[in-house]
C-alpha cells in the first residue's frame, strides 16, 4: 500500500464492537464544522456524508444532486445515498436547498455560513453570491409580531455582462 493513500483502514478493538478508523486527508474548516454539528446532534459520520460536505465546502455551490454525485466519483456512493444524505443535512440546517425556478434544486453548505442570496443569469445559468440581505429587517419585524421560525429565500435573475455582450439585444 502506498504512503498517503486516503483509503487505508486500521482495525481498532472497542468494548462494544470492532470499529474502523480511516486515515483521510483533512477536510476544509467549514466541512469540519458541519461534521462537528452532526456529532453534537448524535448523527453518524458516514463516508458519504463526509465526502458530500467536503465537496460543498471546497467549491461553493450551489450544486444539483447530479453535480454533487459526479464530483464524488463513481466509487463513493449511489445517487440515492446523495439524495438521502442531503435531505438529512438540510433538515439539520447544515445544507441549504436553493430553488431557481427551473425545477432543479441545488444545494450549498450552510453550517456557520453567512446568510446570502444569489443572482442567476437567465442565459448561461451562472450563479453568483449576493452578500447583502435587504430582507433581514422584514424578518425581524415578523418576529416582533410574534412569529417564530421565520425564514426567507430570495433569488434574483438577470443577464450577466458576458451574455449581454454576446447578445446585446436581450432586454428580458
Amino acid at each position: 500500500m502506498m504512503s498517503g493513500d486516503a483509503s487505508v483502514f486500521f482495525r481498532v478493538a472497542d468494548v462494544s464492537a470492532v470499529r474502523y478508523l480511516a486515515v483521510m486527508p483533512p477536510l476544509p474548516p467549514k466541512a469540519e464544522d458541519a461534521l462537528n454539528a452532526l456529532r453534537d446532534r448524535k448523527h453518524r459520520i458516514t463516508m458519504p456524508r463526509r465526502e458530500i460536505l467536503a465537496v460543498l465546502a471546497t467549491d461553493h455551490g450551489p450544486f444539483t444532486i447530479e453535480e454533487i454525485h459526479k464530483r464524488l466519483g463513481k466509487q463513493s456512493c449511489d445517487v440515492v445515498t446523495v439524495y438521502r444524505n442531503l435531505a438529512t443535512l438540510e433538515e439539520l440546517g447544515l445544507v441549504r436547498r436553493c430553488d431557481f425556478g427551473d425545477r432543479t434544486y441545488r444545494y450549498e453548505l450552510y453550517a456557520n455560513e453567512h446568510h446570502h442570496h444569489h443572482i442567476v443569469c437567465r442565459v448561461c445559468a451562472k450563479v453568483e453570491t449576493l452578500d447583502l440581505c435587504v430582507v433581514a429587517g422584514l424578518e425581524r419585524m415578523a418576529k416582533r409580531m410574534g412569529y417564530t421560525s421565520v425564514t426567507h429565500s430570495m433569488e434574483l435573475f438577470g443577464i450577466c455582462p458576458k451574455c449581454r455582450k454576446s447578445k446585446p439585444n436581450r432586454s428580458r
